[in-house]
């Protein structure tokens, strides 16, 4: 449907036709977000049909992938009876290892009938699919179990009630989220269709939080902005150059500082459509997040998927992690990481591989995903050496901070280590990323090795000396004295009020 226009626009601004048709439901996503926000409060089934009807005409009609629809629904589908059916823990069991397989054989396809193409098709909506339905499945399995099993997070997010067909369809095809995310939880979008979070408890009026429009049009803008950086920049900084003599003829730091640019550029268009997305669930009223503590204004990025400022200026692989494609990172974390740990046990390295192998098999299996998550273990294995080997001979004793030119060559170190590894993301297969890195002689690699045989033997970690765990202990005596004595005197006017209230029961026993 609407080849036609599709194609003859597609030719006038030079644009492929599946990116334009994309990008085409991602724009539309604004004004129906903003009509979806107008449906009546106390009518949440108008506004779950409204949700599924909407997403529907943007795959079919405006992306034109009836075929990627059909894929997408009966996955949905035949999860949803999986967990009606199977109760314990191999339900979610189920639907992980089915989605997963379902997924894996949409990227082989892509991978044998387009390789290293990128044209868009399901295996991207389908990506997002995933993660909503495993974690609605464990969110199942977590209402079915005893609440004293479950973490804090499990329990805010335990499906106790399972859901109608209508109601769970709505979840998943959120029309703002179903092309390009983000990953959300099922009560969390529950939550916003009942509008529970704004409803006044006492009179039952819906108050909406301030800033909603601002939050979505600085969302919007932005991704305008990535998107003009992605179109003027882009093509200058190919990442595929490093395959070119002429870059191989470079000096070892501009091949290194090209290698930096091009990848830096290549963001550009994950922070376009990321915060397209974000800005029209934020326009729908989706993703208010509480009050700032310190200003007290509104804040709406509970769905964003980046945080872009944090991202670019981190300090360690960590960070980074830690804010970027964050509703992927909090379904690897609570659906993969913490699902893998024996009860009773601390995580440790091998729920970290286990995670990081989840990840790259998610992303489908060209062989350069697997070599950027394998070596972005080991320089999170090295961060974390340095920041407990290394860090506190630099830290303030008084208030435990760095000073500003350390912050400033770990940023440089982490972008420079990033930007390096993600090269095999970009470039895909195994013959191509090594021949880049090799160009560079390992450079990144070499140093991780290093950090991690070197740093815990030329910094061991310091212990404290007798005088420093004596004081230590006085302090713990104290506190514990004055716990006592707290808890006496709490005690004492129980016992008062008791005998108060009670005369005829007498004295009071206490312990």
């Amino acid at each position: 449907m609407l080849d036609s226009f599709f194609g003859s626009l597609s030719e006038a601004v030079s644009f492929p036709e599946d990116q334009l048709r994309c990008l085409s439901a991602l724009l539309l996503g604004y004004p129906l977000a903003f009509a979806f926000r107008l449906l009546p409060a106390n009518n949440p089934n108008l506004k779950h049909i409204a949700s599924v009807v909407t997403s529907f005409f943007l795959i079919v009609v405006v992306v034109n992938d009836l075929v990627g629809l059909m894929h997408l629904l009966g996955s949905s589908i035949a999860v949803w009876r999986i967990m009606g059916v199977v109760e314990g823990k191999w339900g979610p069991r189920l639907v992980f290892i089915g989605v997963m397989l379902h997924m894996s054989v949409s990227h082989l396809i892509r991978q044998f009938n387009d390789y290293r193409g990128y044209k868009l098709d399901h295996t991207g909506p389908q990506m997002i699919l995933t993660m909503k339905l495993t974690s609605w499945a464990f969110n199942v399995y977590d209402g079915r179990r005893n609440p004293k099993e479950l973490s804090r997070y499990q329990q805010d997010h335990a499906i106790t009630t399972f859901p109608s067909l209508l109601h769970y369809l709505s979840y998943v095809f959120f029309f703002p989220a179903v092309l390009v995310g983000p990953s959300f939880e099922y009560m969390d979008y529950i939550r916003f269709i009942e509008l529970s979070q704004f409803r006044d408890p006492k009179t039952g009026k819906i108050h909406w939080p301030a800033g909603r429009v601002m939050a979505s049009m600085k969302s919007f803008f932005f991704s305008l902005i990535a998107l003009a950086s992605l179109a003027t920049i882009g093509p200058k900084l190919d990442v595929l150059w490093t395959l070119d003599p002429a870059w191989k003829a470079l000096p070892w730091v501009l091949r290194f500082g090209y290698v930096q640019l091009a990848a830096f550029a290549a963001r550009f268009k994950y922070y376009a459509v990321w915060k397209m997305a974000e800005g029209a669930c934020v326009m729908a009223g989706f993703g208010y997040n509480g009050q700032d503590p310190k200003t007290g204004e509104s804040l709406w990025d509970a769905t964003s998927n980046i945080n872009v400022w944090a991202y670019e200026t981190g300090e360690s692989i960590k960070t980074l992690a830690d804010n970027w494609n964050m509703g992927t990172n909090k379904w690897l974390k609570h659906s993969v990481y913490f699902r893998v740990v024996s009860p009773g046990s601390k995580p440790g390295p091998l729920e970290t591989f286990a995670t990081f192998g989840v990840s790259a098999f998610w992303h489908g299996f060209y062989p350069g995903y697997y070599l950027m998550f394998a070596s972005s273990a080991t320089a999170l294995t090295a961060g974390k050496l340095l920041r407990s080997h290394l860090r506190p001979r630099f830290a303030s004793a008084a208030s435990g901070r760095t000073p500003t030119w350390y912050n400033m060559l770990g940023m440089l170190l982490t972008q420079s280590t990033i930007n390096y590894l993600s090269i095999s993301f970009l470039l895909l297969t195994f013959t191509d990323s090594i021949e880049v890195w090799k160009n560079l002689y390992f450079a990144v690699h070499i140093g991780i090795v290093a950090v991690t045989v070197l740093v815990p033997v030329a910094f061991p970690v310091k212990r404290k000396s007798k005088k420093q765990q004596q004081e230590t202990e006085k302090v713990k005596e104290l506190v514990h004295d004055v716990a006592e004595e707290v808890a006496a005197v709490a005690v004492g006017a129980a016992k008062e009020v008791l005998e108060s209230a009670i005369p005829a029961a007498g004295k009071v026993k206490t312990l």
